[in-house]
């Protein structure tokens, strides 16, 4: 009987392959695999037949592409891959290189990615993957200034994050789809490489780069897998699972996506967007409103329990992407007293309210730490970086570069490369003037919040005399911002009673009813709920041009002013707006640091969370969302030349007539 030939396992395979690439010898990775000499030495003249046959490949292909201009490349692409790169190796068959490489950071990306790292670029990398280990979902936003490679450092982290776990599941999202492919298809090739990177020569030379020792495909296994119909593109791909298997039903391990992209029904457990903001869609616009509604409703849906959302990039101004991701709070609440109750009802919003906390976790690093600056010697090219000294990368943001930026134009260098929010200095109110407590500037602030009114409830021992007031400030195609205030001349105390902001026409601010000479709209309401209430409205302010167009030119706008005992004063906005002494600047600040303007509990209440909003996002070139603040300042400003209208005298009579 013929002695059967024994098939080498592909584990062995793998072994041998292994130690070669790791720079052992032909017999030595035999011993270290356990496979006969002649196995090996057949192996590796088949290697170097294939390797000679791919280079043949490489080069029929080029005249091909010259000749027809397009290139088919499977074929060739097949022959390059035939070094039989290692199957997935499990974590009991790793070199210690490799073992190391899953635990350090810095030394991955040295060995196998040949980056020379920053001390913050492996803080925040070590930060995000340590988040992956929570049970609930973590959001971090993280600031650095451009050109200290955080871009780099965004992609290493992603790779990392694959090699330390094949099962997971990484999106890629950046401001447009190209971009986010572009991300993706740099992971996957340095994936699928079969050989070291070699360093850029430039910056080699910078010594921000050097050659790497490692192969990711060699010491780990290969990433690629080896069924052609693996799912393997540049905007997705899986790469290879430990036990072969359970490729057809995986998720991708990677995908791409632009934040204008629709990307419901793929989830992730890490999601890694990379400057997403930009210079067009951080201030006040359409294209603003746009992004953070789809990150809202999109981006942040995508993060899986357990997993973790990172947004990176810099600084742009105080409207920006990050701003507004830092600016969400979550509550911390024990589920197990939770009872199923409607938390806007009175007796719950009477309830201590749950301890806040920011929802992202801001994670920020500066170009330049100046508490750190020890002098010139400090700031050398080859001076140690943060945290050991003042400058973030002294090689790729050079003190030379960072003081001409700061002497030229030091708000830009403020905010982008010092990652500052000049918000403080710029936003109409500061929002610890509204909801109370300890200032930046260390004054003790009383707030403004009744925490236990509700919007359309009169404040509690209100005495006469009050002047009930309603400000308008209207748009024929945007929002409209009503406010019904109560004020009290004798304290100076401005109580806002009820708020609107809701796109409108002129009927459904005032409508009439010609067949039964009914009046509808928001006007009439309120009026019939202040009459009730015994504080009807004598005032109704208006910005001028609207007051003509809407008000003003209706017959029925006059009998039903009659009739309710309202004047209707015009209001001109352009005249008055930034005047030091009248302006908007000049009396909203003034009353939210003094108490004076009295606002209903925040809790459950979007009206005044509304209005809180736009207060404490006020800035002179903001176009939009001012419809609440300007009405405010329209009540604040008229309110102390008002008087109540003087009602007929009643003559006394006995009761008993």
């Amino acid at each position: 009987m013929a002695q059967g030939i024994r098939k080498v396992p592909a584990n062995d395979k793998a072994r041998f392959w292994q130690a070669i690439h790791s720079g052992h010898t032909t017999l030595d990775a035999c011993r270290i695999a356990g496979v006969h000499p002649n196995t090996g030495y057949n192996w590796i003249k088949k290697s170097k037949v294939a390797k000679a046959n791919a280079d043949v490949a490489a080069i029929e292909l080029t005249k091909h592409t010259r000749r027809q201009g397009g290139v088919q490349w499977e074929d060739a692409m097949d022959l390059a891959e035939a070094g039989d790169l290692p199957p997935a190796i499990p974590l009991d068959r790793l070199t210690p290189e490799a073992r190391r490489g899953l635990e350090d950071f810095q030394f991955f990306r040295e060995h196998y990615l040949g980056r020379v790292s920053a001390p913050w670029q492996v803080e925040a990398a070590l930060e995000i993957v340590k988040s992956l280990d929570s049970e609930e979902k973590e959001f971090i936003c993280l600031n650095v200034p451009p050109g200290a490679g955080k871009s780099t450092l965004f992609h290493d982290v992603a790779v990392w994050a694959i090699v330390k776990n094949r099962a997971i599941r990484v999106l890629i999202g950046s401001a447009n789809q190209n971009l986010a492919k572009m991300y993706s298809r740099r992971i996957r090739e340095t994936l699928e490489r079969p050989n070291p990177m070699l360093a850029d020569t430039e910056l080699a030379k910078k010594g921000l780069a050097q050659d790497a020792q490692g192969c990711l495909s060699i010491d780990y296994g290969r990433f690629k897998p080896a069924d052609k119909g693996a799912l393997w593109r540049a905007e997705e791909f899986i790469v290879e699972q430990l036990d072969g298997n359970g490729l057809d039903n995986k998720e991708p391990t990677v995908r791409a996506y632009g934040i204008d992209a629709e990307f419901i029904g793929h989830r992730a457990d890490l999601c890694l967007f990379d400057d997403v903001a930009s210079t067009e869609n951080a201030r006040e616009s359409t294209a603003r409103d746009k992004l953070l509604e789809r990150w809202d409703s999109m981006a942040e849906a995508r993060v899986d329990p357990g997993g973790t959302l990172v947004v990176v990039g810099q600084r742009l101004g105080s409207g920006d992407l990050y701003a507004h991701c830092l600016n969400k709070v979550t509550y911390d609440l024990d589920e197990d007293d939770y009872d199923g109750e409607d938390v806007t009802t009175t007796n719950v919003l009477e309830k201590p309210e749950p301890t806040k906390k920011q929802k992202y976790k801001h994670i920020i690093y500066k170009a330049y730490y100046e508490d750190l600056d020890t002098g010139p010697k400090s700031r050398r090219l080859d001076a140690p970086a943060y945290p050991n000294g003042p400058l973030l990368d002294p090689k790729r943001l050079s003190w030379k570069d960072l003081s001409y930026l700061r002497s030229s134009n030091n708000e830009r260098f403020r905010v982008i490369y010092q990652q500052e929010d000049l918000a403080d200095e710029t936003y109409l109110v500061d929002r610890t003037w509204i909801t109370g407590g300890l200032g930046q500037d260390g004054v003790l602030y009383q707030g403004c919040i009744d925490n236990e009114r509700l919007p359309e409830h009169i404040p509690p021992g209100l005495r006469a005399p009050v002047i009930s007031i309603i400000s308008i400030d209207p748009s024929p195609t945007q929002f409209w911002g009503l406010i019904w205030m109560l004020y009290q001349p004798e304290h100076n105390l401005y109580h806002i009673i009820d708020i609107q902001r809701t796109k409108l026409t002129a009927e459904n601010l005032l409508g009439y009813n010609t067949t039964d000479g009914t009046y509808t709209g928001i006007l009439q309401e309120w009026c019939e709920r202040a009459q009730y209430l015994g504080y009807p409205v004598s005032h109704i302010i208006v910005e001028i041009n609207a007051a003509q167009r809407f008000l003003l030119q209706h017959d029925f706008v006059r009998k039903w002013t009659a009739k309710w005992g309202v004047n209707i004063l015009p209001h001109t906005t352009a005249r008055n707006k930034l005047d030091q002494n009248l302006g908007i600047e000049a009396i909203i600040p003034t009353l939210a640091r003094s108490g004076a303007l009295r606002l209903p509990t925040m809790r459950g209440n979007w009206k005044t969370l509304a209005l809180v909003d736009e207060l404490c996002k006020w800035t002179r070139d903001k176009k939009n969302g001012t419809d609440l603040a300007m009405a405010l300042w329209f009540a604040c400003l008229h309110a102390p030349n008002l008087t109540t209208i003087k009602r007929p005298p009643r003559q006394w009579r006995p009761s008993w007539i």
